[in-house]
């Protein structure tokens, strides 16, 4: 679930925010203690833009899609004050906490199955079901559009392991590339299935990853996102393993890895010290950096990689 939009009004104490996920966009409103939740985060937001305003704030609108922010002044006689683009983008920092916030607390994430773990199609059904997976964008992730818009993968046979409800597989077929986009969970597959328009070249299989392991090479393209962060942390070099084998010489891994720094999970977090340590063994790691253009939500908690099988 992704925070499309959102507006915290003070003086009535109210959040109107707009979440996306597999049941297209939906208005949700946040009142009393869970106003107050957010509210308790927002000081140095609130304090940035009235000092850009120079004036009291009595209420943000923000559009976390299109990356703008327009402020209401109490002062009456002024209009309201529109941050587009690049203003916006100065602001990023101190709204990021605030919409994570509120993401939060319209989570509402199902029971884990008792006794079932990462490593179980079990595990992921009932999240997939009840549209309440946590890093469920609705939609791919911005910094992987912005890479695959600048480097098509036009002819490249790519494999998409966790592809969930296949946003990134259908980015990559839509850009003229081959795609094998696997999950664990049918429900997954099956959702992936039903959004994707027929004619785009996609092999969506219920498959865990790590059944590939020796297998011959087969792929030009592994795209990470949400994958990494899913599986039990003890597994993460026979994921490296994995998708190493899957790539032919020299064939490239672009991905997103979940840097969020908190315990437990998943998603269970990681660092730039970890990533480089387990895939230097396999890979030529070519860049690896905080991306740029994050969703708010996950604003300088996701590492961009591009890396070169060896």
């Amino acid at each position: 679930m992704d925070l499309r939009s959102f507006k915290l009004h003070r003086p009535d104490q109210h959040v109107r925010a707009v979440v996306v996920g597999a049941r297209g966009e939906q208005g949700r409103d946040l009142e009393g203690p869970a106003y107050a939740r957010v509210d308790a985060v927002a000081g140095p937001m609130w304090a940035a833009f009235e000092r850009h305003a120079g004036s009291p704030v009595r209420a943000v609108a923000v559009d976390a899609f299109a990356r703008h922010a327009t402020l209401s002044l109490a002062d009456a006689r002024r209009p309201g004050l529109k941050l587009p683009g690049s203003e916006f983008e100065a602001f990023v920092d101190v709204v990021a906490p605030v919409a994570r916030t509120i993401r939060g607390e319209l989570i509402a994430r199902a029971p884990d199955v008792p006794g079932a773990g990462p490593g179980e199609a079990r595990f992921w059904d009932p999240m997939f079901a009840a549209d309440t997976g946590g890093w469920e964008l609705g939609r791919a992730a911005p910094p992987l559009v912005t890479w695959f818009s600048e480097h098509v993968p036009k002819g490249m046979h790519a494999l998409v392991p966790g592809c969930g409800r296949g946003h990134e597989a259908r980015l990559l077929a839509a850009l003229e590339a081959t795609v094998t986009a696997i999950d664990l969970a049918p429900t997954a597959i099956a959702q992936a299935q039903a959004m994707t328009p027929p004619g785009l070249p996609i092999t969506f299989a219920v498959q865990d990853l790590f059944t590939r392991i020796g297998q011959p090479p087969a792929f030009d393209l592994v795209v990470e996102h949400t994958c990494f962060c899913a599986i039990d942390p003890a597994r993460r070099d026979d994921y490296v393993t994995a998708v190493a084998d899957a790539l032919q010489p020299r064939g490239t891994l672009v991905g997103l890895f979940y840097a969020h720094g908190r315990p437990g999970g998943p998603p269970f977090t990681t660092d730039r010290a970890e990533v480089e340590r387990r895939f230097a063994r396999r890979f030529a790691i070519e860049q690896l950096e905080v991306a740029q253009g994050s969703t708010l939500i996950r604003h300088r908690q996701e590492l961009f990689a591009v890396m070169r099988r060896r």
